[in-house]
């Protein structure tokens, strides 16, 4: 005999593959949710957990698989072990890869498909890296005429740290950083990371006060970020950056 103050193991399976096979739309706000709130690898396979369900009753709905994409790549840069993570990256980039099959102007699956392949490549090591150059490049351009806006302007947040990092004589170039990475604050400015590498770049190219002044808009930012494996590294660069910037002008 249930209690009805007791909740059976059983009834909550079996309400939620109710759930499953009656919905009409896949639970993207819930998806999201969980994923936003996410600050483990547990938590974002909560998420993977809810995506899969939901592509066993929509296999081609291209919004489920660019964020299995997504988790792909967000437990892939909290992983510890390099193979574990070279693992997650490819999984994210040939999870991407399908997407682009069902719909081929897919922007995020598009963006997802050129983030891991260069984390992938970064895994595989430099030459690994070299020869993806042009493919990285297609596939963010591609991006940009399509939805620029993808998540918080990434394609051209990819492109300014790309071109920021690279050196001269392979393609580097301190314009076109400067140009993305603005265009990215432009077009998503309530987003933390797009002003750390705009700052970076601003210092890097003697622009100091610019430097300050978008390094202090990202901290002000980071302020409401948790979930961000990165984010203390982040934070402690740019402070840095502020305290060089400071004793250089007294």
């Amino acid at each position: 005999m249930l209690f009805l103050n007791k909740t059976h193991p059983f009834i909550i399976v079996s309400a939620f593959s109710l759930f499953l096979l009656g919905m009409t739309h896949p639970p993207l706000k819930k998806i999201d949710a969980i994923y936003f709130n996410a600050n483990s690898i547990e938590e974002f396979k909560e998420s993977e957990t809810l995506i899969l369900d939901s592509l066993k009753k929509f296999p081609s709905r291209t919004d489920l698989i660019w964020r299995l994409a997504r988790n792909y790549f967000r437990i892939g840069k909290r992983a510890v072990d390099k193979e574990q993570k070279l693992f997650l990256f490819e999984n994210c980039l040939n999870t991407a890869k399908k997407g682009i099959q069902i719909n081929n102007n897919s922007a995020e699956n598009i963006y997802f498909m050129g983030l891991c392949l260069g984390n992938v490549s970064l895994q595989r090591g430099i030459f690994s890296s070299l020869s993806n150059r042009g493919n990285l490049e297609t596939s963010m351009q591609r991006v940009i005429k399509i939805d620029p806006a993808v998540e918080h302007a990434g394609p051209h947040r990819f492109l300014g740290v790309y071109y920021h990092v690279l050196p001269f004589f392979l393609g580097g170039d301190s314009e076109k950083s400067t140009h993305h990475l603005e265009s990215a604050v432009n077009l998503a400015p309530d987003f933390y990371e797009n002003y750390f590498y705009l700052g970076k770049v601003y210092f890097d190219r003697g622009q100091y006060s610019k430097a300050r002044k978008t390094l202090k808009k990202y901290l002000q930012l980071a302020e409401t970020i948790n979930n961000d494996i990165e984010l203390p590294k982040q934070i402690d660069e740019a402070q840095d950056i502020l305290d060089k910037i400071k004793t250089n002008s007294e």
